[in-house]
């Protein structure tokens, strides 16, 4: 099984209080204004940017970009108009966020750790 079957099988089995409850922590406690997480294969999973799908195709190819350049984990892009973090959070997935606040590594951690419990990785 892949890992986006996994994931929405796992997904399948929350309540939309639980998924909401996530969402809510993400934008809260993490400063997103939007968010995407995806497969390393550029599938969506869930997020709220527009054109997600897209954007999906797109993140996977952007995180092999900035490998080249450095290897790691966790980038921060700054543009005109906003901050985006792009992770890998496990080597099947990938979130991409739009985010207010610049995180401590400590939040990155503890937010992989419980991005892998809230979807089951």
């Amino acid at each position: 099984m892949g890992a986006l079957e996994k994931i929405k099988k796992f997904l399948k089995a929350r309540t939309v209080e639980e998924i909401k409850s996530f969402e809510d922590v993400l934008v809260k406690r993490y400063g997103f204004k939007k968010y995407l997480y995806t497969t390393s294969e550029g599938l969506p999973v869930m997020g709220n940017f527009e054109g997600y799908e897209e954007l999906s195709a797109k993140a996977p190819e952007l995180f092999k970009a900035l490998s080249g350049l450095e290897s790691a984990n966790k980038y921060w892009i700054s543009g005109e108009k906003g901050s985006y973090l792009l992770i890998k959070i496990t080597p099947d997935v990938l979130l991409l966020a739009e985010t207010s606040k610049k995180l401590s590594v400590d939040e990155i951690d503890e937010l992989v750790k419980r991005t892998k419990k809230e979807l089951g990785l």
